[in-house]
């Protein structure tokens, strides 16, 4: 059975604040955007920096920072990302070869946003639970900057870039129930095209920006999102008094507010996207990391919710 080991995070050294968007919309005053999004600065990759690169570094992080693992047991490496640099090959063939990994290990990536770190604990743990792998390193990585009109304020004022490193091992050999599941998943691709980057092999000389359907993704978040919880609990026979803490996908201020409300989990609920903004797959990581690092964090049992692109979502809970 798998646990969480270890988490990092890179953010790039760019930022892009709220008074700097309201220069470019002055119609979004800075305080407003702040009450609205619950973001005040976004981290922005500069123009040599690709996805890979913020994976590489919060990656080297995360060993820096646990000396004593040795990153020779590392046996697969799963990457999310959503705008790798290049089709072909995947980002976690370029990342495995700067990290310097060893050949005996396999690498891939998911294409998930943001219900995707869920989707990527579940992978990593079927995987040490098959026997297939013993140690993983699960990273996101996006830099939605690049897909991004930045004349369009709507998105200008949610999305930042980041990546995230999980380390994921078995747990202690006298245990054997397991630290992360069980698992739930959903997908309403009758409107994938709700959030959407048309780029495609057919026209590589289009260049389309991110879109998004602001209205349809608070519907579908406020009608899928309740429900899915409520069946998972139900399935598993669990009760929300069970959780400590409870992180949804970490999409803005104003959509989490309605969520917790309308769960009722205005006590457990995470928001901690203030310095960072929306960062897709990262979002739910960074969070966790932020939760764990304050002084007074105790062993906990968290609930972890990720819903976006796809349309999808995906449940689970970790002891940490």
């Amino acid at each position: 059975m798998a646990k969480i080991i270890a988490l990092t995070s890179y953010l790039p050294k760019e930022l892009l604040t709220n008074d700097e968007l309201e220069l470019l919309f002055p119609a979004w005053k800075s305080e407003k955007i702040f009450a609205k999004t619950g973001i005040r600065t976004r981290h922005i990759a500069n123009s040599s920096q690709g996805s890979e690169d913020l994976a590489f570094a919060a990656s080297e992080k995360l060993f820096k920072e646990n000396k004593n693992f040795n990153k020779n047991n590392i046996d697969s490496l799963i990457v999310l990302t959503q705008t790798p640099s290049q089709i072909i090959p995947s980002s976690a063939c370029k990342i495995h070869a700067k990290l310097e990994l060893k050949e005996d290990c396999s690498a891939f990536d998911i294409n998930q946003g943001c219900a995707g770190y869920v989707y990527g604990l579940q992978v990593a743990q079927s995987m040490i639970h098959s026997k297939s792998a013993e140690y993983i390193l699960l990273i996101t990585s996006d830099v939605y900057s690049k897909i991004i009109n930045r004349k369009e304020a709507n998105l200008s004022t949610l999305f930042g870039d980041g990546a995230t490193a999980t380390l994921i091992g078995p747990e202690e050999k006298n245990i054997s129930a397991t630290s992360i599941g069980p698992f739930q998943f959903g997908t309403d691709g009758s409107k994938f095209e709700k959030l959407i980057c048309t780029n495609n092999l057919s026209n590589l000389s289009e260049n389309k920006y991110l879109y998004m359907d602001g209205p349809s993704i608070l519907e579908f978040t406020l009608k899928k999102v309740p429900y899915a919880i409520n069946k998972y609990l139900e399935k598993n026979s669990f009760s929300i008094d069970d959780f400590d803490y409870v992180i949804f996908h970490q999409a803005n201020k104003f959509i989490l507010e309605k969520l917790y409300k309308k769960i009722g989990l205005t006590d457990k609920g995470l928001i901690e996207m203030i310095d960072s903004g929306n960062t897709a797959s990262s979002s739910i990581p960074l969070a966790l990391e932020k939760l764990i690092s304050r002084n007074n964090f105790k062993k906990s049992n968290i609930l972890l919710v990720g819903f976006g692109s796809g349309l999808s979502w995906g449940i689970t809970s970790i002891k940490i």
